[in-house]
This record gives C-alpha cells, sequence and structure tokens, in this order.
C-alpha cells in the first residue's frame, strides 16, 4: 500500500501565508481597514482548521455549512464590526480571492510539473503539490498581487474618465448640508493622526453647520495663520473635532489644510447612499469651480 507524507509545518505555514494574503486582498478591494494582527490571527484560525483535513475522525467539519461558517468566521475576526453590506463585501472579495488564487497556485504547480505520463500525474496530485507547493504559491501570490494593481488603477482610470460625480450630506451636531462633489483621483489625502481620507470642501458650502467662532477665523486674512483657530477653539467642543491636514498642490509647495471630524458623511449616488463616520472634511477657502468638494476614490469604491 502506498501512501504519501504530510509535513504539519508546511501545512501551517502555507496556509497561513495564503490565508493572509486573501483577507488582506479582501480588506484592499473592498477598501477596509483593518490591523496586522487581527489578519495574522484570522489567517492562523483557517491555518488551524485546514489542518484537520489530515486528522482521521473530522471529516465533518469540512462539510459545506461549516466550510462557509469558519470562512466567514475569519471574515469576521479579521474586519468587524462593519455594516452588513461591508462585510458581505468583504466575505465576497474573499471567496472571490481564493478561488482566483487557488485556481493560479495549481496552474503553476502543473505548469511546473514536466512528465509525459499526464494520467500517473492525476493520480499522484497530492505528491505533485507537495513538491512544487511553495514555488506554485509564490508565482501564485506573485500573479495575484500584480493583477490586484492592475485592477485598482483600471478603476482608478474609468473614475477619471468619467468624471464621477456624487452628492454628498455632511452632519456635524445636528446641522447639515449637501454639497456637490466629484470624484477626484488626485485626492489621496489623509488624516496624519487616523489615516482616514479627507474630502476636500469648500468653505462657502460649509458655512450653515460652523460655529461663529470657526466663521470668524476663516474670514480674517488667510496669512494670519491657522493654529490661531486651534488656539482660539481651545477647551470648546470643537477642539476634539479639528485638525491639521498637511497638502501639496500646483503653485504651493506644501500648505496646511484645517480639517472637522464630522459625525457623519452620506454618500448619495444612483445605486442608493451609504453612510461613512471614519473620514475628515477638509475646509478650503477657494473656490472649486462646478463642484463644492473633491471626493476620494476609495470612499466611492467604499460606498
Amino acid at each position: 500500500m502506498t501512501g504519501y507524507v504530510v509535513y504539519v509545518d508546511q501545512v501551517l505555514a502555507g496556509n497561513l501565508l495564503f490565508n493572509y494574503i486573501l483577507l488582506w486582498t479582501a480588506g484592499r478591494l473592498s477598501q477596509v481597514r483593518t490591523t496586522l494582527f487581527r489578519l495574522v490571527l484570522s489567517s492562523a484560525l483557517g491555518s488551524v482548521y485546514a489542518l484537520f483535513f489530515f486528522v482521521p475522525g473530522f471529516n465533518q467539519l469540512f462539510s459545506l455549512p461549516l466550510k462557509i461558517f469558519f470562512s466567514c468566521l475569519m471574515v469576521v475576526g479579521a474586519f468587524a464590526p462593519l455594516p452588513l453590506r461591508r462585510l458581505l463585501a468583504c466575505l465576497g472579495f474573499f471567496y472571490l480571492s481564493s478561488f482566483a488564487l487557488g485556481g493560479i497556485w495549481l496552474g503553476f504547480i502543473y505548469f511546473l510539473y514536466s512528465s509525459s505520463d499526464f494520467a500517473s500525474a492525476v493520480n499522484q496530485i497530492l505528491r505533485i503539490i507537495q513538491r512544487y507547493f511553495w514555488p506554485g504559491l509564490l508565482l501564485a501570490l506573485l500573479t495575484l498581487v500584480g493583477g490586484g494593481r492592475v485592477l485598482v488603477l483600471l478603476l482608478h482610470l474609468r473614475l477619471e474618465q468619467q468624471g464621477h460625480r456624487v452628492t454628498l450630506v455632511v452632519e456635524v451636531e445636528g446641522g447639515r448640508v449637501e454639497v456637490s462633489g466629484l470624484v477626484d483621483t488626485g485626492n489621496s489625502l489623509r488624516d496624519p493622526l487616523t489615516g482616514h481620507p479627507v474630502i476636500v470642501v469648500e468653505y462657502t458650502a460649509l458655512l450653515p453647520i460652523l460655529p461663529p467662532a470657526v466663521r470668524q477665523i476663516f474670514e480674517e486674512p488667510e496669512d494670519s495663520g491657522d493654529p490661531s483657530l486651534l488656539a482660539a477653539l481651545a477647551g470648546t467642543d470643537w477642539a476634539v473635532r479639528l485638525c491639521l491636514i498637511p497638502f501639496r498642490s500646483v503653485g504651493q509647495e506644501q500648505g496646511m489644510l484645517i480639517g472637522i471630524r464630522p459625525d457623519r458623511v452620506e454618500i448619495l449616488q444612483k445605486g442608493g447612499s451609504t453612510g461613512v463616520h471614519q473620514v475628515v472634511v477638509g475646509i478650503y477657502r477657494h473656490s472649486l469651480g462646478n463642484y463644492q468638494a473633491l471626493v476620494p476614490p476609495a470612499l466611492v469604491r467604499a460606498a
């Protein structure tokens, strides 16, 4: 009776790397931020689960309902808490990445394997996988990561070509303003403290929800200094909402944009509306032309 040897370290390490790349890819495609620790922990859970495939008496763990359960558990562990729609998007991208990476990996393994007796190779599939496990996995990962970058680039180009416009509703302390926004692929600003994306909005569009102290500072000459705003509002409820965002633009090597952290920003599109909480609104003193806000593509894709 012939058999094959299964190396526990290869199963654990290989599946850990496999699962990490899948979860990382799902997070990037669905624009959900998480931590390295949570990705590794969820990947380890999936790796231990896969190990039971080789343990006699645990076949029932690999029924379809339990496979779905454990994959959902991995996604929840990596990305929750999230709205149900966003969580399902993460799960969908996780499955999509799994099928893509698994197919690419097996394809490279058979590409690397050379034999004139293909029928014999099919009967020895586990031996072939064991022999070419790491080269096939490495090539599959490189292909998946490269393909993901190309996909993101194509999405950026599509948004840029369409000049995609959206409507935003900014809410702060019970006040609401509605502004027209343009999805701007050149807007990659982020809050340096939280890492949240920044929506650049004209000052005049935000006037109805700004307190008098903020309006007074913005109506002073621009070179009066942004730090004066922070000093003027120190000790007030608005102090915790304010931040300074460094930026560069044409004609200005480096500047400082004052940002506020709203309670909520609602993104209105043809397909519906989505509320975003982890976002910063950067206040721009000048006119933006035919629109009042510049929206990062990441927010639109996430919505």
